[in-house]
């Protein structure tokens, strides 16, 4: 009788409507949690929203960081926005000139002697030496420093300790490397 008693009670549980939804929500929930994670983790997403959080927007002529803020004079910025437009197949690469105090201020940008350039990769003669900030662009979206790039930071902060490297992933977006 116990057992036709228990029978009954998961019967009843069963066709207890609530019971359903509560198993089918739960069900859905591991689902879409699933399906949430595959598209974070998988490429593209998280490497643009990486970029996201490691990059800053400049306004007004002005990138503003915790420590101190790079100011570009003399239509440098919009000279720095045409060349990036121009050359959206590309990677290319800039060399930024200007003073430094506590913030940078560029007056001067130049593009020194590509080697290599392509979609990923752009490979280039040294700036010279009063360059206080390398720049490179990156594919659109996509401003995380590769190996090569945090590479180069070293290679020029034995010729300047104050230099900055800088990637340009969109018109109005840039990280910055090489500050604490």
């Amino acid at each position: 009788m116990s057992d036709l008693q228990s029978r009954e009670e998961i019967e009843e549980l069963l066709e207890n409507p609530l019971w359903k939804k509560i198993i089918i929500i739960a069900i859905g929930t591991i689902l879409l949690v699933l399906i949430i994670s595959y598209f974070l983790v998988s490429f593209p997403i998280y490497s643009i929203l990486e970029s996201k959080y490691e990059s800053v927007e400049i306004s007004e002529n002005t990138i503003k960081l915790r420590e101190f803020s790079i100011i570009f004079e003399n239509n440098t910025y919009l000279e720095l926005r045409e060349r990036y437009l121009g050359n959206l197949e590309v990677e290319t690469s800039m060399c930024l000139k200007g003073t430094k105090g506590h913030n940078y201020f560029i007056s001067e940008i130049y593009e020194p002697d590509i080697i290599e350039q392509s979609y990923n990769h752009v490979s280039f003669r040294p700036c010279s030496e009063d360059t206080i900030i390398v720049l490179h662009t990156h594919p659109y979206k996509r401003c995380i420093a590769s190996k090569q790039d945090l590479k180069m930071l070293g290679d020029l902060r034995e010729r300047n300790e104050d230099a900055l490297i800088m990637i340009m992933c969109e018109p109005t977006r840039f990280a910055i490397y090489g500050h604490e």
